[in-house]
């Protein structure tokens, strides 16, 4: 199997769609992405400016340069532009036999027109005929077929239309339909459910279609690349760039990013683990419901994005263990911990409870680690505790109004090194310390415990 890709489209100058959301897919599913530019275009995340065409020669030269070198597993079709762009592109998708995917891209998803209507005619009688799959949008496949796309049986007569035209298969895309995908073969057709995704991306369309070619060039049937190309799609808004005033540009490598820093953490809440339990010391520092340590990815956004301790720490006998391993969802309570305050810095991804002790917050302060508190008898009855302490706590720490202890207290970090609180009526009071890594956590309490163990050690 080959690893080469072409994508045949324009340049998008803000770095969100068209060759650059193509060649950034195609590297984060394993391919080498190659390009032929068919225009160069002025625009941000609020629009379309201007557009270049390139000559027509020029298209051609790159796409002949390209078929020379390389043997493309699978291709496809962006931005098109002219008339007479188009015509060349069909005409070197008729002389090599390439698995080809159409996305008939008429307007720029931030808004700007990137096809001139003189185009269409000629997509419709000599590029679609070609294309293993076209993957038109509700309003691009109504422009195509003139039927207006507005719920599953416009959509599919739509993609039938496509088909008609000589395409083997059609997928109008649900981005303006709930999220469902409606897809046509001529053995019949398929509903790809999905979700739909609050406000507008910047490269969506572009990045699903690139996915698509990829999953294709893998040699999958269509159904099962359709779906992935759906589910990469997805993780690729869900990891879009806040940057700029228009729709945020998606992240093509953002499930990639995410599936690494999942393993990063996993890794190290494990190590740091280790560092625990292999301290002596830290046996002492065990409340009696058991301790926990957690850290959690940098797009966290839930419990389970938070890597833990199953079954917590433990006292057994003398000796610290481990109750299971360590996974994405085991604690909620330092789940909640850990989520409050990444909303004040989201650096600080990691923390652990440890009992609660005039002593313990002695050390604490002795080791120049700052403080804060909350009351759980001010907790309003509709609240989670560990969320509303948390905030509460970092508010006053913040305010200047919470306790505050040693020669770090606020001056590197928007949130204390350590939250107490006395507990209450079956609840253990508790003091959680907090940190960017799971390592710096475990270090703070190895050197808690460590300090505890030697002023209780007798001087000879």
């Amino acid at each position: 199997m080959g690893r080469v890709l072409l994508t045949v489209g324009g340049s998008d100058s803000s770095g969100g769609a068209g060759i650059q959301a193509d060649v950034k897919t195609f590297a984060a599913l394993g391919f080498h992405g190659t390009s032929a530019i068919t225009a160069a275009t002025a625009q941000n995340t609020l629009g379309v400016r201007r557009v270049y065409p390139l000559a027509p020669e020029a298209v051609a030269s790159q796409l002949e340069a390209l078929v020379e070198d390389f043997e493309i597993s699978a291709a496809k079709t962006g931005m098109l532009s002219s008339a007479e762009i188009v015509s060349e592109v069909a005409g070197f998708f008729e002389r090599n036999d390439i698995p080809l995917v159409v996305d008939p891209v008429m307007e720029a998803e931030a808004g700007g027109r990137l096809l001139d209507p003189q185009a269409l005619d000629i997509l419709r009688e000599r590029l679609i005929p070609l294309a293993r799959i076209v993957t038109p949008n509700i309003f691009e496949a109504e422009a195509i077929t003139g039927v207006r796309v507005s719920d599953e049986k416009s959509a599919l007569q739509a993609a039938s239309a496509i088909l008609d035209m000589g395409a083997e298969a059609a997928v109008v895309t649900g981005g303006h339909l709930q999220g469902n995908d409606f897809l046509v073969t001529s053995l019949g057709h398929i509903e790809i459910s999905g979700s739909k995704v609050a406000g507008g991306n910047h490269g969506v369309g572009c990045t699903y279609s690139a996915a698509l070619t990829a999953f294709l060039g893998r040699g999958w049937d269509l159904k099962r690349a359709l779906v992935a190309a759906k589910k990469f799609a997805a993780a690729s808004v869900n990891e879009s760039f806040d940057v700029g005033r228009g729709p945020s540009p998606v992240n093509p490598l953002g499930d990639v990013l995410e599936r690494a820093d999942r393993f990063d953490v996993l890794t190290e809440v494990e190590r740091s683990v280790e560092i625990l339990l292999a301290e002596e010391a830290f046996v002492h520092l065990i409340p009696e419901v058991g301790s926990n340590l957690g850290m959690a990815i940098y797009a966290a956004r839930g419990r389970e994005d938070v890597a833990a301790v199953e079954g917590r720490m433990v006292r057994a006998g003398s000796r610290a263990v481990g109750c299971g391993a360590v996974r994405f969802g085991a604690s909620g309570h330092v789940a909640r911990v850990i989520l409050s305050a990444m909303s004040f810095d989201p650096e600080t991804r990691a923390g652990m409870n440890i009992r609660y002790g005039e002593d313990v917050l002695e050390a604490v302060g002795a080791l120049g680690l700052s403080t804060s508190q909350f009351r759980r008898e001010d907790q309003p009855s509709s609240s989670k505790t560990m969320s509303w302490g948390t905030v509460e706590a970092i508010e006053l720490f913040q305010s200047g109004q919470g306790s505050s202890s040693g020669a770090s207290s606020g001056a590197s970090s928007p949130v204390p090194a350590a939250i107490w609180d006395l507990g209450g009526v079956g609840k253990e009071p508790m003091v959680r310390l907090l940190g960017r890594s799971a390592r710096e956590v475990a270090g703070s309490a190895v050197r808690i415990a460590r300090l505890l163990r030697f002023r209780q050690e007798p001087i000879n």
